[in-house]
């Protein structure tokens, strides 16, 4: 039976996680348009006994794929070119999906029929790990089931890896790939295929399950400091993108989405790094950066780079930071925001 629906699971060390995760798609696989790939990032536990043990009791949802290298961008990118399904999307071996959701993206994927929609966005839900809450993400101001030829709604509802569907003929009529060895490259994932996309549709499904605070997570403070020259390798490429980006709403999506991860980035240097001195000339290098690259993302930055640098100098703890975004936002200060 043709495949509908690939799932790209990067998996380094996911011992204590894949045996949440993988039963997930057993509803939806007995339909056998679901492909699951099992992508072994060269694990030095259980992970790929884990992975086989599945693959040998429902060979025709999940396959083992065992790589000799932990990259996840290198992962996401063998899985693309392996999918034998229609769509395409990634769940991470610590997350997983409802399975009752899943079954019915299948059978909404299934009712678009010979129609080309390239993006398909779900509903999905932060799991906090320390009590296993529930928060929900839900889309605004959008109209379920529709396809839009715009991508207006991607502005007001940012895509993320945990909402993202992609028709698998797009990702590779683009040559779409993910940079490998870094971490932040899932924000090239759900941002570079928009260039040779024209359309969307969201459906109120909560199919992910997105586990938050783990300290392990890039996304973590204590990572996002670390790894910082990873994400500034990440919207390097996006800037380099923006250069050669055509007019029209796939351009106008990738400056706005650009523009956000180079002010992100500035708040990683400013008020993330440790060291404030060390933050604070990085800061203003990176600045300078963005404006001889692209005078327009600078100047749609700046602001926010101003008010950064004064609360560096200021020397503004992060805690203190998080609560004044509080204030003024109305919600929880947190890590990306």
């Amino acid at each position: 039976m043709e495949k509908l629906l690939t799932i790209g699971i990067p998996s380094y060390n996911m011992e204590k996680h894949l045996p949440k995760n993988l039963p997930t798609y057993l509803e939806a696989g007995k339909s056998g348009k679901l492909e699951v790939l099992i992508l072994n990032n060269a694990s030095t536990d259980s992970t790929a006994s884990i992975g086989e043990s599945f693959a040998q009791r429902y060979p025709d949802v999940f396959q083992l794929v065992s790589r000799d290298s932990k990259g996840y961008g290198g992962a996401v990118n063998q899985a693309i070119a392996m999918a034998k399904g229609r769509y395409f999307r990634v769940v991470d071996g610590d997350d997983w999906v409802d399975a009752q959701a899943l079954t019915h993206q299948l059978e909404a994927l299934e009712a678009l029929g010979d129609q080309t929609v390239d993006v398909i966005q779900t509903n999905y839900r932060r799991v906090v790990q320390s009590t296993g809450q529930e928060l929900p993400v839900r889309f605004q101001g959008v109209h379920y089931n529709q396809v839009y030829h715009t991508f207006s709604p991607c502005r007001e509802n940012v895509p993320c890896l945990h909402s993202t569907t992609y028709r698998t003929g797009l990702l590779r009529e683009t040559g779409f790939f993910m940079q490998d060895g870094i971490f932040f490259v899932d924000e090239e994932y759900v941002i570079l295929p928009f260039l040779g996309a024209k359309t969307v549709i969201y459906y109120d499904l909560d199919v992910y399950r997105y586990q938050v605070g783990d300290p392990g997570q890039s996304t973590s403070p204590g990572n996002r400091a670390k790894y910082a020259s990873h994400r500034e390798q990440v919207v390097r490429r996006l800037l380099d993108a923006l250069q050669t980006a055509p007019t029209g709403e796939a351009g106008d999506y990738l400056f706005f989405r650009t523009a956000q991860a180079a002010a992100d980035h500035l708040t990683t240097l400013y008020m993330y790094l440790p060291d404030r001195k060390e933050g604070l000339g990085k800061g203003l290098a990176w600045e300078r950066y963005v404006k001889e690259i692209n005078p327009q993302v600078f100047h749609a930055i700046r602001k926010k780079g101003f008010l950064l640098r004064q609360m560096n100098r200021a020397g503004l703890s992060l805690p203190a930071y998080f609560e004044l975004k509080r204030r003024i936002l109305g919600q929880r200060g947190r890590d990306g925001m």
